[in-house]
Parts: C-alpha cells; structure tokens; sequence
C-alpha cells in the first residue's frame, strides 16, 4: 500500500504556496544565468533527495546555502537561515517534523563546511548548483499541492 507523501488540507497548502513564494526568488537569484554551462546534481546529492520528504530535503539545500554564503559573506549573512526560521513557521511551528527540519538544516550546514569551498568562481558554481536542487525541490511540492 502506497503511502501519499504529503496530508492534503487546506492550510497545509496555502502555507506551502506561501513558502515557495518566499524561497523560490530567493533561489532564482543563483541560478546559472542564460548561456551557462549546465550544471548537474552530484550523485551523493541524488541518493540524499531518495532518503526524505522534499520539505527536509530543502532544509538541507539552506543549510548548505547559509554555510556558503557563511564562509564568503562573513557571520552576518543570515539570509539562508532567516528563510529557513520563514518555512518552520510555516510548516512546522512543533513537533517531529520542526525537529527533523532542523536536524536536517544542520546537517546540510556541516556537510558543506567539510567541503572546504573556496569563494569565488568555486562557491558561485556551488550556489548555482544548490539553487537549482532548491528549485527542483520546489517544484516538486507546487505540483503536489498546487495542481
């Protein structure tokens, strides 16, 4: 018996709309610009988006955005992580789902420090990458609940 991903009521839906009005520009505003290179998701990547729901999966793809602009922008870019405080009070304001949200907002943080990006052309092709699994990520949750 095949579980649905998502619980469809109505406010969990207009919350969603909500948060993808809030993350989707913010992520348009790193992706690869008209005549660029494609750029691809890693398969490490890949694997990681089969292990969760999309909402964990996005909080993951902030926390790693806010380690960049952490490490290039210095400790007072906190845009990534004003976004994420944004989407938990949409989505998750208690409970397991905030916590795992979290946990996976970390994680994605303390996956990209290991990374060891430099700033520049390096961490502008990161962002570039991670703005475009956000926005596949988004993607994903309009088709479910806004079609």
């Amino acid at each position: 018996m095949n579980m649905p991903l998502f619980r469809t009521n109505r406010p969990h839906m207009i919350a969603r709309l909500a948060l993808l009005a809030l993350v989707v520009p913010a992520l348009a505003a790193f992706a690869p610009k008209p005549g660029a290179a494609p750029l691809q998701m890693n398969t490490q990547a890949a694997q990681q988006s089969d292990a969760t729901y999309p909402l964990e999966q996005l909080a993951g793809v902030l926390g790693e955005l806010h380690a960049l602009a952490f490490l290039c922008q210095g400790s007072g870019a906190q845009q990534w992580r004003r976004r994420m405080e944004e989407m938990l009070n949409l989505e998750a304001p208690g409970g397991a789902m905030r916590q795992r949200m979290i946990a996976r907002f970390n994680e994605g943080f303390r996956q990209h420090q290991q990374r060891r990006t430099r700033c520049g052309a390096e961490s502008e092709m990161e962002a570039q990458r991670l703005a475009l699994q956000g926005q596949a990520l988004s993607e994903t949750l309009r088709r479910n609940y806004a079609d």
